[in-house]
């Protein structure tokens, strides 16, 4: 079997795909700074910024809500990719260890389609 260099194929991920019943959140961005001015420390940020709550749905796994009421797929449940949803708790969700090589990912979760408790009615 062909040795692979996981660094190289870290390198080259171009997107992500939740699985099954879980779902991509993009939770909002965290500030470094608190509303006095006080600079973070980053251990502090990265605790706030995996415990963030709401955000926007990026996408959804092949079964995410199947069996849920009767519903085939997401929409079934009042939820879509692209809408501002509430999460279920703040630390329950996942963040993908590719941000720490890219930080495009840093603001995205992985959650359970369960995680996903309400979703935010927009003015038109």
């Amino acid at each position: 079997m062909k040795e692979v260099d996981i660094h190289e194929m870290i390198g080259k991920v171009k997107g992500i795909k939740p699985l099954g019943h879980y779902a991509i959140v993009e939770v909002l961005p965290f500030s470094e700074k608190t509303d006095g001015g006080i600079i973070l420390s980053s251990e502090e940020v990265n605790k706030e910024r995996s415990g963030r709550d709401m955000g926007v749905v990026r996408s959804f796994g092949s079964t995410a809500y199947e069996g849920f009421s009767n519903c085939k797929v997401p929409s079934d449940w009042g939820v879509k990719v692209g809408d501002l949803v509430e999460l279920k708790s703040r630390y329950d969700n996942k963040t993908p260890r590719i941000h720490e090589y890219n930080e495009d990912y840093k603001n995205l979760r992985i959650v359970s389609d369960s995680e996903i408790i309400a979703k935010y009615e927009l003015e038109d």
